[in-house]
């Protein structure tokens, strides 16, 4: 049984020690963080988000864990793919008391390694993400339409590598297809595509420049008459590819030197790289902290619970279908595969203890 550790939000005392900042000083104390940190560089992986999103980490915390890893004699750094903006969302150098490097742009180098899984034959991944003597992956749990749901190991899969990999992996799941007869042309899709990889050609035919598509799905997900449809769906494959990059980026760090650190928090029905939020669809949760990260994944998913949804926080023209899990009622794909899959490849375990802290 693994060790996920659990600081839950409910304030049992009007006292500030009884608060979520600071249990989440004690849980980095029985991580045994001091041990962990001390002498090394240490590398901060997060989502930093994008345009007008607000529920991403809250800057406090990440200070808190920057302060923290200096009082036990770590150098740490945060970084994500890119750092466009992100100061009007509150991080910045002098609010995390360190800096902050963005993965990808001119001069960032990548290394390739190789994948061999079936079209998916090599995957670049950051230089600077693997430059550190540890890694702490700080993420920020929420629903996920593509993968299910943004954990953990969709923080390392999908947030290390550039656009050119990520396009790799989501093409294992297939291509897009564009009804006519149900488009009204609202250009919906057009306005949620990140890359501009989509448009209406010069005989108002829906057309994709596959070159630039990274396959986020966020076309499909944007139109209101369900005129884009994803055509060989393969999401276990997927899952797979994500889960290879994962299990590289850990192999380099080693068990020891690696921790996870989830916010359940502000758990909204997309990723943060939508650069905007939604109403939360279940109450705030807390941490969890954990050097397993298959272990930490499942335990934020098993503290989701569907009697707690609240319908607010989907999106008028969505709604609840079938699957156990919430996440799947909303998006249709199981969000424990990856896990499973992780677990099979040695990198931890599904079996977990959570122990609360106070």
């Amino acid at each position: 049984m693994t060790d996920v550790f659990f600081a839950p939000v409910k304030v049992k005392k009007l006292e500030v020690e009884a608060t979520l900042p600071a249990k989440f000083l004690r849980m980095l104390d029985k991580v045994d963080i001091a041990k962990f940190v001390n002498g090394k560089k240490v590398c901060i992986k997060m989502h930093l988000g994008g345009n007008l999103g607000y529920t991403t980490i809250h800057p406090l915390f990440v200070r808190i864990l920057v302060d923290k890893i200096k009082d036990c004699g770590g150098h740490p750094f945060v970084c994500d793919q890119s750092t466009k903006d992100i100061e009007k969302r509150g991080y910045t150098k002098q609010t995390f008391n360190c800096g902050i490097k963005a993965l990808f742009g001119p001069m960032k180098k990548t290394v390739t390694v190789p994948i061999n899984f079936k079209t998916f034959d090599t995957a670049e991944i950051s230089e600077t993400a693997l430059s550190a003597d540890v890694l702490i992956v700080f993420s920020h749990v929420k629903a996920h339409g593509d993968s299910g749901f943004g954990g953990a190991g969709k923080n390392i899969a999908m947030g290390m590598v550039p656009p050119s990999t990520r396009a790799k992996m989501h093409a294992l799941e297939g291509s897009i297809d564009w009804d006519e007869a149900k488009c009204k042309k609202c250009k919906k899709c057009i306005e949620a595509c990140p890359n501009k990889a989509n448009k209406f050609n010069d005989k108002d035919k829906y057309e994709v420049f596959w070159h630039a598509c990274k396959y986020c799905r966020h076309c499909i997900l944007a139109c209101p008459e369900k005129a884009l449809t994803t055509k060989g769906v393969n999401f276990n494959d997927f899952q797979e590819a994500m889960s290879r990059v994962v299990k590289y980026v850990l192999d380099q760090y080693g068990k020891d030197n690696v921790l996870f650190i989830s916010m359940l928090k502000d758990i909204t029905v997309f990723c943060d790289c939508w650069g905007f939020s939604t109403p939360d669809l279940v109450p705030d949760i807390g941490m969890l902290a954990s050097k397993d990260l298959v272990a930490i994944d499942r335990a934020s998913l098993d503290l989701i619970k569907v009697e707690n949804y609240q319908p607010m926080g989907l999106p008028e023209g969505m709604e609840l279908g079938e699957g156990k899990h919430l996440f799947e009622k909303i998006h249709g794909k199981d969000p424990y595969v990856m896990q499973n899959i992780l677990e099979k490849m040695g990198v931890g375990s599904t079996k977990y203890e959570l122990k609360e802290v106070e």
